[in-house]
């Protein structure tokens, strides 16, 4: 038995027809998210080798296994993966940063968990390479695409505004503006990371310093001993 053309274009839309296309879209961005992926830690690996981020399009694309037109599909060009990259690390970090904090209880051992975890992240021996690309490309971006980087770095700078938001509620710290405070604290940090990887300070020596610097302008109450990673 067949139904007219006429009667069944006054049906309902087709079930099975939506759901086959459904199927076919699941595919679809299954295939686009893996690639993705694979371009993204293709550009993490190269800065990583290389230390620079003078690596080319064609390069990521051919060490993730993918066509410059699959690559083009993914991203409008090298800035825009920049920032794809940088936004999975800050979303990393911040999980990382967040579990470090989870362990202390006082507001100045927490903030110090997170700034001095910040450059044991980011200066750590095999990551220095990808330290100074990323620190380099933040000023760069930055100054050219403001509101993306803003957006790829929230997950690390909402992190550290709740946290300082908490000290100032405790009455460890006295931050007018938590938001700017962690900007600042945050590039600071960065600054502090670029200098470690052009071999200018040790790693530790410098964070420890830098923790004391900023937690003396959130205007923290004297220290009651080592922060959270035991630094003096």
């Amino acid at each position: 038995m067949t139904f007219s053309e006429t009667v069944s274009d006054r049906l309902p839309a087709r079930a099975w027809r939506t759901r086959a296309l459904d199927r076919s879209l699941e595919e679809s961005r299954a295939r686009s998210v893996a690639r993705m992926d694979a371009l993204v830690a293709a550009a993490r690996e190269l800065a990583n080798e290389s230390g620079s981020s003078a690596f080319t399009v064609a390069q990521v694309a051919e060490r993730a296994g993918s066509s410059l037109k699959g690559f083009y599909r993914c991203f409008q060009g090298k800035d825009d993966l920049l920032l794809a990259l940088l936004e999975d690390d800050s979303g990393l970090g911040a999980r990382i940063l967040a579990a470090q904090i989870a362990r202390n209880e006082e507001p100045e051992a927490r903030l110090g968990a997170y700034v001095v975890g910040l450059f044991e992240m980011l200066t750590h021996p095999g990551a220095l390479g990808y330290a100074g690309v990323l620190v380099r490309e933040h000023r760069r971006l930055s100054e050219e695409h403001p509101d993306e980087l803003d957006a790829a770095i929230a997950p690390l700078v909402h992190l550290l505004v709740d946290e300082i938001r908490r000290a100032d509620a405790a009455g460890a710290v006295a931050s007018a503006d938590p938001v700017r405070d962690a900007h600042a604290t945050f590039t600071l940090v960065l600054a502090g990371i670029h200098d470690v990887t052009l071999g200018r300070a040790a790693p530790l020596d410098l964070a420890a310093h830098v923790w004391q610097f900023v937690w003396r302008g959130l205007g923290g109450r004297p220290a009651t001993g080592g922060n959270a990673h035991g630094h003096p």
